[in-house]
């Protein structure tokens, strides 16, 4: 029997510990279904553009349970399949739009930062004259104008980071609209969920760790000069292992990220629109 999380009784806005935690609950109460589907998805993602649709909603899908266990409204998991096929291409292009801002974003930044970082470097060649000197504090510079970038590049993910949400629990969104919405509900929190996605890669990252551990392995039999044939057995192997161990972890990790994903979700609109208070007014 599932452990819901009823919203009449813990109506209070989440803390970063209290949305990932909710995230665990929910995962691992619906561990079985949420794996089946994650492979699913999984499946479907190897068949070009249908395949990527119909993952894409599965996905979804497991993001609609996690919320209506949230809300205290269960539904089944094939129902919220059911509930969310007819809008698998929304869900495609939806993927394929905020891929495409958060690469013409980077790509914008990583143009700014290099033309940001070209007048300081002429300024140090002619002020600073060792270039000792001058080497070292170019490479200063292009680490903190890096770590800058990439702190921007993660707030713009965050703001779309609940994008399919809308699309999957709420009438008359598309593909754009769902969009605008995350962007909407994001406003201010930008920064509270980077800190919740940085407390989640750190529970993920260690098993991706461990599926890059045949590399490690393979570094020491390469180092002895082995023959050309056990060099190709050898990597074979490895890549092959690592391949089994990134698709397995991928498959128990994807239901966890959704699972999350729905938890900061109900929480902005719980911040911004009392969604906890008109679910326990409903219900009085």
């Amino acid at each position: 029997m599932s452990q819901n999380i009823n919203p009449s009784s813990s109506l209070p806005p989440l803390s970063t510990g209290n949305v990932v935690s909710a995230g665990i609950r929910i995962y691992r109460s619906h561990f079985k279904q949420y794996l089946g589907l994650a492979f699913k998805a999984l499946l479907w993602w190897f068949i070009p553009v249908y395949g990527w649709a119909k993952s894409a909603a599965i996905l979804a899908a497991i993001c609609r349970h996690a919320f209506s266990e949230l809300i205290d409204k269960p539904e089944s998991t094939s129902n919220s399949c059911e509930q969310l096929n007819p809008r698998l291409w929304d869900f495609w292009v939806t993927g394929i739009l905020v891929g495409l801002i958060n690469f013409g974003i980077n790509l914008g930044l990583s143009l700014a930062a290099g033309i940001i970082l070209i007048i300081p470097v002429i300024l140090l060649k002619v002020i600073v004259k060792d270039s000792a000197i001058t080497t070292s504090l170019t490479s200063l510079l292009q680490i903190f104008i890096r770590l800058i970038t990439f702190v921007i590049q993660i707030w713009f993910q965050a703001r779309f980071f609940v994008s399919e949400l809308p699309l999957a629990m709420e009438d008359n969104m598309d593909s754009t609209t769902t969009i605008t919405r995350s962007w909407q509900l994001t406003q201010g929190y930008a920064v509270k969920i980077q800190t919740i996605l940085f407390v989640a890669y750190l529970i993920t990252a260690p098993l991706f760790i461990v599926a890059f551990l045949p590399l490690f392995f393979m570094i020491p039999v390469l180092a002895s000069h082995p023959s050309q044939d056990t060099i190709i057995s050898v990597v074979a192997i490895s890549v092959l292992v690592m391949a089994i161990l990134i698709i397995i972890f991928s498959v128990l990790m994807i239901p966890f990220w959704q699972a999350i994903k729905a938890v900061i979700y109900y929480d902005l609109r719980s911040r911004k629109e009392g969604l906890g208070l008109q679910l326990r007014d409903r219900s009085i």
